[in-house]
């Protein structure tokens, strides 16, 4: 599962859920979160993140 699809599925979450993930990831050290997932973050925080769906749209167009 990819960076964008995570944060998909997070936000699709109930507002409940949301604040319940955030907490339990916030306890987190960064030992336990996965070198790939913070650097997935960083670039979602900078906005390099493609909208795949977007992106294939664009390749069929002639």
């Amino acid at each position: 599962m990819s960076t964008q699809e995570l944060l998909h599925e997070i936000e699709a979450l109930p507002k409940q859920e949301q604040v319940w993930l955030l907490e339990k990831l916030s306890a987190l050290t960064e030992a336990e979160i996965p070198g790939s997932f913070r650097q997935g973050m960083k670039e979602a925080e900078r906005g390099e993140l493609l909208d795949l769906d977007e992106s294939l749209k664009e390749l069929d167009r002639p």
